[in-house]
């Protein structure tokens, strides 16, 4: 029999049989509660409720210890925090953004940014000693600073038994297959190691061993709390009735049959328990971060169904405000004076220099964590680290800060594939592969060398080395590049022919980059050019020749996302002198700008509204510089129904988010309405606007967007299409 339902049965018994008045008048000790919170994603935070409970009911807990998102919410008491913190701290919390695998697109670097428009899939390969792919889906950049928040000062601790509530905090090892339980060393990493949601969240390595989640081997850390010295250990288990019509699928099945493991090693750990508290989470799950109030009061509730036997455990108001101003007073302040400032691991000089300029703006003014976490962001946004943690520090009677940043394991160099799917029921099926290779620093910190190819529906293959000159703002980026492009030719409505437009060339840029958001470019084309029918009417004579330029580009890259944007401004301008091109015989000028607004009214609607255009000489051998029709661009006309040396366009979608309260790794969707109007043209053919609506669904996901639905146009015209990978 546990000791601790000893020490129960003798306080049921207290209060009906009489003991020796020298027993009455010696004061009982309090028995010891460690209490074990168990992982379960969003399912653990139900354990907010279960402390909730205790607090309002003077249960003290001596010691606590978890295991994945137990650990999150059990240091979050430890650190001293009362249940009505922790759910503040929980509602500030971005789940979205902590769950989303990789950095979130506002804070990527320039040309990050360009690469995740371009090759939107959020898969990246790594080149180092071979083809490798991350260890997980995230790197769990975000969860550490989530972590950070509240631990950063705690990380210098001797042992987690100084921490105002002693605590432990469980991992696995995968290289002996054995549990790993935490008592000392840098909290925030001990944490972090305990949240590796296995193939999700990178594993950590540390001393030889590499850590993922706890809950493979100890869910429900029982005996953990038992070894810290609880004489009473009570377990709070995240159990949720199994849903056999979720199990239909490949990931549905691999999802329960990885939970009927882990209850396997729970129901042990149970057995150990004085004390289970089952909270009833039906008809939530696992991925319901934004439902954290629903799993508070299923907390408090599966508390209340155990008063009975907990009630037993309470202390009066005297002794509990006691065991509170204790916990209080090891509590360590929440903000840091940046006197000192450490960055350990390999970082080139000038980026370590920048990084410690930024932290350290102002020493003798608290630093807001909310900054600290945006400069480790963009350290991540610039490709060749995955995730970036801190803590505070004292050196020599300074406060500070000391950054850990985590350089990818996969690579540099790296590879990410892009893929082209588009098919209408007019032009069929069309598909297209392609991959870009990137060389970090290659030639000093922030050059790159960058080299892309694409089969199929494009076929191109392009090099261009970026130097950034001294390794500052300003830069040269010369490149060569070939590709080819298929288009229909109409006549009037009918498609009489197919052509081929390709380019063969180089350039060199002379630019600036201000940053993660924009960037100028001036520079020189020369290239070969050719635009030649392939097959039907031959409806106009080939164009073959040399063509050079002078060009101008800025843009400005503002949205949140680069395929289905919720917030921000995208603009493009470019503007270029064309010194010579097949059959013109003069210098003419070419221009042509994009813009992109996006807006939410609500957390389910929101818009998407889009302005371009462009003109260039009215030139015979320039008549198919632009074209209008097809996805986002007249969406009910074939692709390059209209074409002209001149275009416009407006449109604007309307989207109603499909996602509920759960949050979803592999992509969000929405429902469209859209309203567009556009037209080009050529000296001749009419400049009148052309109208076109569509309704549909589109969405992100892993492999880009996805666009799918039906348009009509304002002369009859009606089309379905398909699309998925790149944006418009």
């Amino acid at each position: 029999m546990p000791k601790a339902l000893v020490y129960a049965l003798a306080l049921a018994i207290t209060g009906s049989f009489s003991v020796p008045a020298q027993e009455q008048n010696s004061p009982r000790k309090r028995l010891k509660i460690g209490v074990a919170l168990s992982g379960g994603s969003a399912l653990g935070l139900a354990h907010i409720g279960v402390l909730k409970w205790f607090e309002e009911h003077r249960i003290p807990i001596d010691y606590i210890a978890g295991t994945s998102m137990g650990s999150l919410v059990g240091g979050l008491y430890a650190t001293g925090h009362e249940s009505k913190e922790i759910e503040e701290f929980v509602s500030t919390i971005d789940w979205k953004g902590v769950l989303t695998p990789g950095v979130a697109f506002r804070q990527m670097a320039y040309r990050r940014k360009e690469d995740a428009r371009e090759f939107p899939s959020t898969i990246e390969f790594g080149l180092k000693n071979g083809l490798k792919l991350p260890t997980g889906l995230s790197a769990g950049h975000q969860v550490g600073l989530v972590i950070s928040r509240f631990a950063a000062q705690y990380n210098e601790l001797k042992g987690f038994d100084d921490l105002p509530t002693p605590f432990r905090c469980v991992a696995t090892d995968l290289n002996k297959g054995q549990e790993v339980v935490f008592s000392n060393g840098p909290l925030v990493e001990a944490m972090r190691s305990s949240m590796s949601l296995p193939a999700f969240f990178a594993p950590v390595k540390k001393d030889g061993m590499l850590l993922v989640d706890g809950g493979v081997l100890n869910n429900i850390p029982v005996d953990v709390v038992r070894a810290m010295g609880a004489d009473v250990v009570i377990a709070v288990a995240l159990e949720k009735p199994p849903e056999e019509s979720k199990y239909t699928s490949m990931l549905g099945v691999a999802g329960r049959s990885i939970s009927v493991m882990i209850t396997a090693n729970e129901r042990i750990s149970l057995g150990k328990a004085d004390l289970i508290i089952m909270p009833d989470l039906k008809g939530l799950g696992g991925a319901d971060y934004l439902r954290w109030q629903e799993f508070v009061e299923r907390g408090i509730g599966g508390a209340q169904a155990k008063s009975a036997m907990l009630e037993r455990f309470a202390v009066s108001e005297q002794e509990y405000g006691e065991i509170l101003r204790a916990r209080k007073a090891k509590r360590r302040p929440e903000t840091v004076k940046p006197e000192v400032i450490e960055v350990k691991g390999d970082m080139a000089p000038n980026r370590k220099a920048a990084l410690i300029a930024s932290l350290g703006a102002d020493p003798k003014d608290p630093l807001p964590k909310e900054a600290i976490e945006n400069e480790l962001t963009k350290v991540t946004g610039m490709g060749r680290y995955d995730s970036a943690l801190y803590s505070y520090i004292q050196r020599d009677g300074k406060e500070g800060i000391q950054v850990i940043p985590h350089e990818k394991e996969h690579g540099p160099p790296f590879m990410k594939l892009g893929i082209l799917l588009d098919a209408s029921r007019q032009e069929g099926f069309r598909f297209g592969i392609g991959a870009r290779f990137t060389f970090l620093d290659l030639g000093g910190p922030a050059s790159e060398w960058r080299t892309e190819m694409s089969i199929g529906q494009i076929n191109r293959i392009g090099s261009e080395y970026y130097y950034r000159i001294k390794g500052g703002k300003w830069f040269v980026a010369p490149r060569m590049y070939y590709w080819e492009d298929s288009h229909p030719y109409y006549v009037g409505d009918e498609q009489v022919s197919d052509y081929k437009t390709s380019k063969a060339g180089g350039a060199v840029d002379l630019g600036y980059a201000f940053g993660r958001f924009q960037e100028l470019r001036l520079g020189y084309s020369l290239n070969h050019e050719k635009v030649a029918v392939t097959s039907g009417q031959a409806a106009f004579g080939q164009i073959s020749g040399r063509s050079s330029d002078v060009h101008l580009q800025w843009a400005y890259e503002g949205q949140d996302s680069p395929l289905v944007p919720r917030h921000g401004v995208r603009v493009t301008t470019a503007g270029s002198w064309l010194m010579d091109y097949p059959g013109v015989n003069k210098g003419v000028p070419l221009g042509e700008a994009t813009f992109s607004y996006a807006r939410p009214f609500n957390k389910k609607y929101s818009m998407i509204a889009d302005l371009a255009g462009g003109a260039t000489a009215a030139e015979e051998s320039l008549h198919v510089r632009f074209s209008m029709g097809g996805v986002g661009r007249l969406d009910a006309l074939g692709r390059g129904r209209l074409y002209g040396d001149k275009y416009y366009y407006g449109g604007m979608h309307v989207l109603r988010a499909l996602a509920s309260d759960s949050l979803s790794t592999f992509g969000r969707f929405y429902l469209f309405a859209a309203g567009e109007s556009g037209n080009a043209w050529y000296p001749g053919r009419s400049a009148k606007p052309r109208y076109s609506g569509s309704m549909g669904l589109m969405g992100e996901t892993m492999l880009g967007v996805v666009y799918f639905g039906g348009g009509i146009g304002d002369q009859g015209d009606m089309r379905f299409f398909f699309r998925l990978g790149r944006v418009f």
